[in-house]
């Protein structure tokens, strides 16, 4: 059965990393990326990643204390302990070993400034979901995340000058009409921001 899609705010809490291997680190990255608390736990020790608070010691219940989330990225055995003590615990867990083991798994993700794609295969192949996130992340294009940005700066504005819940809905539904996304493609930014303004009744960037 898939499991259910879910963007987490991650800001300011506190994800545990067992396991600093490429697997591990990938994974922490992206945490950090999100604005998490990364704690990172590795007996081997010498990884110093940016953000990351490592622990240079074998992993213990006690590190998932406080923990919001936690990430099985070790060896197998160890990845078995972690998802016991964190069900335990009520933390929810991701094991990199053993994905149906865990509470949830992490797409294959791409990012460009405020666009996020991700695909999964509901642990049928990674490798596929990867293959796929950038055949994707290719048809998007730049132009994709230049429009998202846009959209971004001016859906505030119909928000508070649209008064009508239904000619704001009108307007938002306007607003993401893939022509738009094809005149960011031929004409760039700047047209697409004059044109979109326009047609929404917004008037002149005050910009």
């Amino acid at each position: 059965m898939p499991g259910y899609p879910i963007e987490l705010d991650l800001r300011g809490r506190t994800v545990v990393v067992v396991g600093l291997g490429a697997v591990g680190r990938r994974k922490a990255a992206g945490l950090v990326e999100s604005g998490a608390r990364v704690i990172g736990v590795d007996p081997s020790g010498g990884v110093e990643m940016a953000g990351v608070e490592v622990l240079a010691e074998p992993y213990r219940p006690e590190h998932l204390g406080g923990a919001s989330l936690a990430i099985a990225a070790a060896p197998a055995e160890v990845n078995r302990r972690v998802v016991l003590d964190a069900r335990r615990l009520g933390v929810w867990v991701n094991s990199a070993s053993d994905p149906a083991s865990g509470d949830f798994s992490v797409p294959a993700t791409w990012r460009d400034g405020p666009l996020t794609l991700t695909v999964s295969t509901s642990g049928a192949s990674p490798a596929l979901a990867a293959a796929l996130r950038d055949r994707a992340a290719s048809a998007l294009g730049q132009a994709a995340a230049g429009l998202v940005a846009l959209l971004a700066e001016i859906r505030p504005e119909v928000l508070a000058r649209v008064a009508d819940p239904d000619d704001r809905r009108r307007a938002l539904a306007e607003a993401a009409d893939p022509r738009w996304l094809d005149l960011y493609e031929r004409e760039g930014a700047e047209a697409a921001r004059r044109a979109l303004r326009e047609a929404l009744g917004l008037g002149r960037d005050s910009c």
